[in-house]
């Protein structure tokens, strides 16, 4: 295949380069808990592989007459030692050689942190994954049958790198209805762009079987815990009558025929006052009601449809970047993150061939935090082992211990690990 020197953002991509800065990196996290001590010598000949399988990560952002642009990346993919500040901005060329992605190690674990600009959470982990099978390759494990790892064998298709949003765009899709403004938290912050990171790791098979106590799937019962937790800690948000809302993205590939590799996800919500207590079950039912809302097909194309339209509005096309910048800051800054409370993000079993699995003790999935959407979770499980992780820049840690607390009392046994400051 010949080589691409130029791609533009996907739709989803185009509204991160303006609006990214040290408080708000947009940034996730996705770290293999190996079951040795890596080596980061064989891990960067890992990279420097799989980067070529990889073209639509060996790019670098530039920016255009009118939009933002990825431009083929020559330098060599760095390799670091993991920093205690995690999810920071990767800056374009004083530490990364201008990729939009950061492969760092430390002990046993290998870490890739993404901009959004690049992909989304599923295009990170098929790179990660491919990243960890060579690195077990290269020493000299043997692994079998791989049905569900895109390596160097794997010819590079077309698909992957679509912007499936612009390709099954319909014009002759409504404009979806206007969102509610959300509850916002309204506590102390750590300062110089700390983010606290706590995970909590458990059995997947026992949050399974809580969950089908309640006909749930176990993202609406996780979902649900956040809310009855969220009301006992409401000295955490600001005091309106506006609801508490989680945003929940929705890997769009399971409704539309795609192989990308870039972003194709939306979010779905699910909304609750916290004016008074009330009961798991009660809440589950409302998450339930707002998922099955919320997943419906032709409501999701309707809502990227709209983010396409826009995208093409010819008034909109032809206005300089550098105004663009000043309209999309601006309305980011009135509505951004104002219509969410929090974000949580489930990617599901990560399905591993057998021989790779066993020298993997989990995955950990942390969605990054900012100064305007401070507290997130990140879920993901391998190997029957969920990790529940909570990123945050609030110093009051209430909302993840009454979590915890919560998971406990239900007779979840939870094993608590964290990067936190001490703090008064």
């Amino acid at each position: 295949m010949a080589i691409q020197r130029w791609y533009k953002l996907d739709n989803a991509a185009k509204i991160f380069p303006p609006v990214s800065s040290k408080r708000r990196t947009n940034i996730f996290r996705l770290s293999f808990e190996m079951k040795e001590e890596v080596d980061p010598l064989i891990l960067q000949k890992a990279l420097e592989i799989v980067i070529e399988r990889f073209p639509m990560f060996k790019v670098k952002l530039k920016k255009g007459i009118f939009w933002y642009y990825l431009e083929l990346n020559k330098a060599y993919a760095p390799l670091h030692k993991e920093s205690s500040y995690i999810c920071r901005m990767i800056e374009n060329y004083d530490d990364n050689r201008g990729y939009l992605f950061r492969l760092s190690y430390y002990y046993k674990r290998i870490a890739l942190e993404t901009f959004h600009s690049l992909t989304d959470g599923f295009g990170a982990l098929e790179f990660l994954k491919s990243i960890v099978y060579t690195y077990l390759e290269l020493q000299d494990v043997t692994i079998k049958e791989n049905i569900s790892v895109l390596t160097k064998d794997v010819e590079v298709s077309v698909e992957e790198k679509q912007d499936s949003f612009n390709f099954h765009y319909n014009p002759k899709l409504k404009k979806p209805p206007k969102e509610e403004k959300a509850l916002q938290f309204k506590s102390q912050q750590y300062s110089e762009n700390w983010v606290g990171v706590i995970t909590g790791t458990v059995d997947v098979n026992e949050i399974k079987k809580l969950a089908s106590n309640y006909n749930a799937t176990i993202t609406e019962y996780l979902a649900a815990c956040l809310f009855l937790c969220a009301y006992k800690s409401r000295h955490l948000l600001e005091q309106k009558s506006k609801p508490f809302t989680i945003f929940i993205p929705v890997n769009l590939r399971r409704f539309f025929d795609s192989k990308t590799l870039r972003n194709f996800s939306l979010y779905v919500r699910t909304s609750l006052k916290l004016d008074k207590e009330l009961e798991l079950a009660d809440i589950i039912e409302v998450v339930k009601k707002d998922m099955a809302n919320g997943v419906d097909k032709e409501k999701l194309h309707a809502m990227f449809v709209n983010n396409v339209r826009k995208e093409r509005n010819l008034f909109v096309r032809i206005v300089p970047m550098f105004i663009k910048e000043l309209i999309l800051k601006l309305g980011y800054y009135l509505l951004g993150d104002s219509v969410n409370t929090l974000s949580f993000s489930n990617l599901g079993v990560v399905r591993l061939p057998e021989e790779m699995a066993k020298h993997i003790d989990k995955i950990i999935f942390a969605n990054g935090a900012s100064f305007s959407s401070p507290l997130n979770l990140g879920v993901i499980s391998v190997n029957d082992k969920m990790t529940i992780t909570f990123s945050s820049k609030l110093v009051d840690r209430s909302l993840q211990k009454e979590y915890f607390r919560f998971l406990s009392d239900q007779g979840i046994n939870v094993t608590i690990e964290h990067n936190e400051l001490e703090v008064d």
